[in-house]
């Protein structure tokens, strides 16, 4: 029986709960930031049930993340499976909790649980990178 890990990452960023909720949810702006290197493709069928597939291509290195959600409420939670070469057998599990903190800006919490725990570590590093990239994005809106 292996050990699973779990990452929490928080981030306050400058743009409002809706406005962030769809930085999460459209093929278009994930593709602006939600890989820690290089580029990224995505698809999305948001809702409960619906695929969630990221193609992270950086550092020579091509990676495929797939995920079905689990639930979706707008524009205050996600959470959706989350499986790569990197998660293990199983997939894991990914929920991003959006909130207001005045009209402006946006409190995101990101819980990545069910991870090996070997993995948890460059996982914490990586949706910190992430976070922050979305955090340069918004900010040149």
């Amino acid at each position: 029986m292996s050990v699973r890990g779990s990452v929490v990452v928080r981030r306050r960023l400058p743009a409002p709960v809706a406005e962030v909720f769809g930085w999460w949810t459209q093929p278009d702006l994930i593709a602006q930031w939600m890989t820690p290197v290089g580029k990224v493709r995505a698809s999305v069928d948001l809702r409960v049930g619906g695929s969630l597939r990221v193609v992270m291509e950086g550092d020579g290195m091509v990676i495929e993340h797939t995920g079905e959600f689990v639930e979706v409420t707008v524009p205050r939670r996600l959470v959706f499976t989350w499986s790569s070469p990197y998660t293990g057998p199983h997939p894991s599990l990914v929920t991003v909790d959006f909130e207001p903190d005045g009209p402006d800006w946006t409190w995101v919490a990101l819980v990545h649980s069910e991870l090996p725990d070997a993995a948890a570590e460059s996982h914490r590093g990586g949706w910190g990178s992430m976070l922050d990239r979305l955090e340069q994005v918004i900010g040149k809106g």
